[in-house]
């Protein structure tokens, strides 16, 4: 029997099946290479010819059903001419990490006819506590009128202090000042706080972000520091955080594609090593649908920013991207300077 690898690089060559039979009967042309979604199930019958290789690839705690919803409404909505190397690609590397690409753990953002995989700062989170090391991530915003207290020569957890004042309007706790991201271990230890002011932010967009910068020589406000700045703040903290709690090869390999996709590439080819990949009893291939495409996360968003990028539920996300991550923008995890 061929390895998942083979299967997936014989889908990846020009002699792959473009189109339905149906539609070769019908003698319908499309341009070589791009996907057709003239007809409203076309995405569907396109990912059903391919589900073997997602099924191969997604973890057990991802519902297939759900992973191929959230694609085919992804696919109807904004990918329509996206080629198909790059659109099957992207959706393996979603796979792969176990991120559904509901623009909540998962995107797939077309430039031009490229299709790019970008995960998305709740993705991160999730394969951190996939890892088997963290038992937790905590990632929130510190207002002017909170009360917060940070010593670093403290012993941890009596270094860090944070109450937000939930019980005034918003308006009245002030601007964010801060950002933070912390990790509680499997052990029971907790990790270094890490603290980004907005002026830290801005430096990691202006030095590390070319989507910034492309997005600003070309005179558009697209990309993802233009419509979602307080994500990409929590997300340059969950990049920092990442390089120094215990990690696993899943999430190196997830921030190398969040810097592929900063940098206007495809996300590598990689081989996901997971702690689920033996066997199970308690938890049957296929798993059960968790609502949001993957694993539960046990984390907590304690200020969440405005547009978070997906749905705050458990619903199905199938309707037009989140202003993060729009076509033309260009989520990502900040360069080395994250």
């Amino acid at each position: 029997m061929s390895s998942l690898k083979d299967r997936v690089r014989a889908a990846t060559t020009p002699d792959a099946p473009e189109r339905g039979e149906s539609d070769q009967a019908a003698g319908e042309a499309s341009a070589p290479g791009v996907v057709d979604l003239a007809k409203e199930d076309t995405a569907l019958t396109w990912l059903e010819e391919r589900r073997s290789y997602f099924r191969g690839a997604l973890p057990r705690h991802v519902d297939e059903a759900y992973f191929i919803q959230a694609a085919a409404g992804a696919m109807h909505n904004h990918l329509r001419n996206c080629d198909q190397r790059s659109l099957f690609r992207a959706l393996m590397a979603c796979a792969q990490f176990g991120l559904a690409p509901n623009g909540t753990h998962a995107a797939i953002v077309p430039f031009g006819q490229t299709a790019t995989f970008v995960p998305m700062y709740q993705g991160l989170i999730s394969c951190m506590h996939n890892s088997g090391a963290i038992d937790s991530v905590r990632v929130g915003f510190i207002r002017e009128a909170d009360e917060w207290d940070y010593t670093p020569t403290a012993p941890s957890p009596q270094d860090f202090h944070h109450k937000p004042k939930v019980q005034l309007p918003e308006d009245e706790r002030g601007d964010i000042i801060l950002a933070y991201a912390f990790a509680w271990m499997t052990g029971g230890g907790r990790s270094q706080v890490i603290l980004l002011n907005r002026s830290q932010a801005l430096e990691i967009r202006d030095k590390h972000s070319k989507a910034f910068k492309d997005a600003e020589r070309k005179g558009k406000k697209s990309s993802a520091w233009h419509t979602n700045f307080d994500a990409q703040w929590l997300k340059s903290c969950i990049r920092r955080l990442a390089k120094l709690v215990p990690t696993s090869p899943e999430v190196v390999a997830l921030l190398d594609a969040d810097a592929a996709a900063e940098d206007g590439r495809p996300a590598p080819e990689v081989t996901v090593t997971r702690a689920d990949s033996e066997e199970d009893d308690g938890n049957p291939e296929g798993g059960t649908a968790s609502g949001d495409g993957d694993g539960v996360v046990d984390a907590e968003v304690v200020d969440t920013p405005a547009d978070p990028g997906g749905p705050e539920d458990d619903d199905l996300w199938i309707g037009g991207w989140p202003e993060a991550v729009k076509p033309g923008s260009r989520p990502n995890g900040s360069g080395d300077g994250s």
